[in-house]
């Protein structure tokens, strides 16, 4: 996400023809995982053919003003607005069983997804920065009695309700914030329990959430800002608040408002109220939400207990404002911490259950004023709860790096990420370093350059001048050629295909039965898997949208496939294509591969593709991977598994 004045993506279609086709017959291992597959070409197949209508309304497309949007898409780290939740769930269900269920996910408790780029939660104490953006939010003043920041462009007086709330976080009746304490990182992936000494989130302090204030009136806010346009955004915060070294970021959170009646990533079309994401940046990673004029769309929160009110208009900003503070302190570069299996973040499993409901929303008493505010889901209760024990941190806590690689003989600068919840200085160690690399005692910057190929495990170590101290392991990998920075994790959600296609399902599937548990076919490992093929009459379709984050390069797509059946071997009738889409446009980016009933398996075959070619004008922005079969003979099963997405 760069850029304050990207061209539209629709101007940016990457044609197949200009782009080569990679595609590796096995997986990454050991310490090749740190590079790009080597790309081995396969003959192109008989090119899909796109149906009429490549956008049809069973996948909850919709052409508004002439750009179609996909409203019904699992897109990440996104809190729908009320409407479309409920389209949500009704569709979900008249998919498959035909009832709606009462309310949300309650059978999967929340697991950790292994860390992104070093970092689970916020474990120290939350810092919130509130960004106003644009000339159309007007001239600030203060109000005299708060002293809180007003707006001239501000109708609702959005800006004075936002700023109370995060200063009353950590009040004395702030259960709420005690929910989230239970979470913690540096966990294996797939853990659903903390340990005793874990680094937990950290409790917010009254008066100290709220970090800082910016109303940016270098220039007006785009009328409908793209994802990397909100990135530069975030970007330009942190630079503006002096927040230029990762240390400074690491329990940070930017929050980019902006203006009435624009329309910020398509947030009126895509039905949604407001997301939070993460970018890499010179200044370390940036935890950032966007959150438009929320009193612009009735289903946002407007006067949600009924009040109907002034203040009453704008209980969005503490429900839906709450909603994604929780879900970045819980997951704040996602997804790389906790979710349930379907993807849901601690507010998702709870959000907009009704007040007086078990689990319903319900107002929260700060020192500052009443908010109202949804429950957050609790793996300790096994429930949507607003209140629970305190999970407490020792006063001194150190990050644990990633295990990462880099090349032979390059420069290197990684910063050791700590925090002292007295804000005491820090004094930093580091045991193992390869010779050629050094840790700065007093920024805990690890510099140098090593020609020590190998692994190499380190022990760095924090502590203060009361004594306090933590000490973390990593493992250094450095690679002829390697792979600088952490070994990524898994972007997709459900990438075994395990959770169907319930109403909570990652995946966008074309009818409730293309993900089956089936035992017309053999999955590659596990119960379930995609079978694209079965119908004649229309396309067999399964997507995921995936976020690029801004700051990486690099995106490689993997998946099983077992292409199997009874279609003569004459003609490429029965295809299956890999498609992209941008999720702000609904364009077609591009197909990267297409295969056909010639190009049997014998059983099932890993298929590693490079997909940085055709999305490289998309880092910042989320994409839809999408595979399509178009079937004449209905004798040919595509049948997918185990797919994996993964960012460098």
């Amino acid at each position: 996400m760069s850029a304050a004045s990207a061209p539209h993506r629709a101007a940016r279609r990457l044609t197949v023809a200009a782009l080569a086709l990679g595609l590796a017959a096995s997986g990454i291992s050991g310490a090749a995982y740190a590079s790009a597959p080597t790309p081995v070409h396969h003959p192109v197949s008989a090119p899909h053919q796109l149906p009429t209508n490549p956008h049809p309304a069973s996948e909850g497309w919709k052409n508004v003003n002439g750009t179609w949007v996909q409203t019904l898409a699992t897109r990440p780290h996104v809190m729908p607005n009320s409407k479309t939740f409920s389209e949500q769930k009704a569709a979900a269900a008249a998919a498959s069983t035909g009832v709606v269920r009462p309310n949300n996910n309650y059978d999967l408790q929340m697991t950790y997804r292994g860390g992104q780029d070093s970092i689970g939660v916020t474990t120290g104490q939350p810092k919130v920065y509130l960004i106003y953006w644009g000339t159309q939010w007007g001239t600030q003043g203060t109000d005299p009695a708060s002293g809180d920041a007003t707006l001239s462009g501000d109708p609702d007086s959005a800006a004075p309700y936002q700023q109370d709330f995060f200063k009353g976080l950590g009040s004395s009746t702030d259960t709420w914030s005690k929910v989230m304490s239970q979470y913690c990182e540096g966990l294996s992936n797939g853990s659903s329990r903390c340990p005793a000494g874990a680094n937990h989130v950290g409790m917010p302090v009254a008066g100290q959430t709220l970090a800082g204030v910016w109303l940016d009136n270098s220039a007006a806010a785009p009328a409908a800002a793209t994802e990397p346009q909100i990135a530069a955004e975030a970007l330009a915060a942190a630079k503006h608040f002096g927040n230029s070294d990762p240390n400074q970021n690491r329990n940070v959170q930017y929050i980019i408002n902006t203006p009435k009646g624009t329309d910020a990533d398509k947030w009126q079309e895509l039905g949604y109220c407001a997301w939070h994401t993460f970018e890499r940046s010179s200044y370390g990673t940036l935890a950032y939400t966007l959150m438009p004029y929320q009193t612009d769309n009735k289903y946002c929160g407007t006067n949600w207990f009924g009040e109907n009110t002034a203040r009453g208009r704008l209980d969005g900003y503490g429900i839906i404002g709450g909603h994604e503070y929780a879900e970045t302190i819980t997951d704040q570069n996602p997804s790389g911490a906790w979710t349930d299996a379907t993807g849901q973040e601690v507010g998702d499993k709870c959000a907009w259950i009704p007040k007086g409901s078990n689990g319903g929303l319900f107002d929260l008493q700060l020192s500052t004023g009443t908010f109202p505010v949804q429950t957050m889901w609790s793996n300790y209760d096994h429930a949507c709860v607003g209140d629970d024990p305190v999970f407490t941190n020792q006063p001194l806590l150190l990050t644990k790096p990633c295990d990462q690689s880099a090349p032979l003989g390059r420069p290197i600068d990684n910063a050791i990420l700590a925090s002292d919840s007295a804000s005491r200085a820090i004094t930093y160690s580091a045991k193992g370093l390869p010779a050629g690399l050094t840790i700065n005692p007093a920024t805990g910057h690890i510099t140098g350059s090593t020609n020590v190929s190998g692994w190499q495990g380190v022990t760095v170590t924090a502590s203060d001048d009361k004594g306090n101290s933590q000490s973390q392991t990593f493992w250094y990998g450095f690679w002829a050629g390697g792979q600088m920075g952490c070994a990524p994790i898994e972007q997709l959600t459900d990438p075994g295909f395990e959770n169907g296609t319930s109403d909570h399902g990652a995946w966008n599937a074309s009818g409730y039965n293309i993900i089956t548990p089936s035992s017309a076919h053999e999955p590659h490992s596990g119960n379930s898997y995609a079978w694209l093929g079965q119908n004649t009459t229309t396309d067999d379709s399964i997507t995921q949208w995936v976020e690029t984050t801004p700051g990486y390069s690099k995106e490689f797509f993997s998946f099983w496939l077992n292409i199997t059946g009874t279609a003569p071997r004459t003609s490429a009738a029965d295809t299956l294509s890999l498609e992209l889409y941008d999720q702000y446009s609904g364009n077609q980016i591009a197909t990267v591969k297409t295969w056909s009933n010639l190009d049997a398996t014998n059983g099932y075959q890993q298929i590693s593709l490079d997909l940085t070619p055709y999305v490289a004008a998309e880092f910042g922005s989320t994409v839809g991977i999408k595979l399509v079969s178009h079937s004449t003979t209905g004798n040919t099963a595509f049948l997918i598994d185990d797919a994996s997405v993964k960012l460098y």
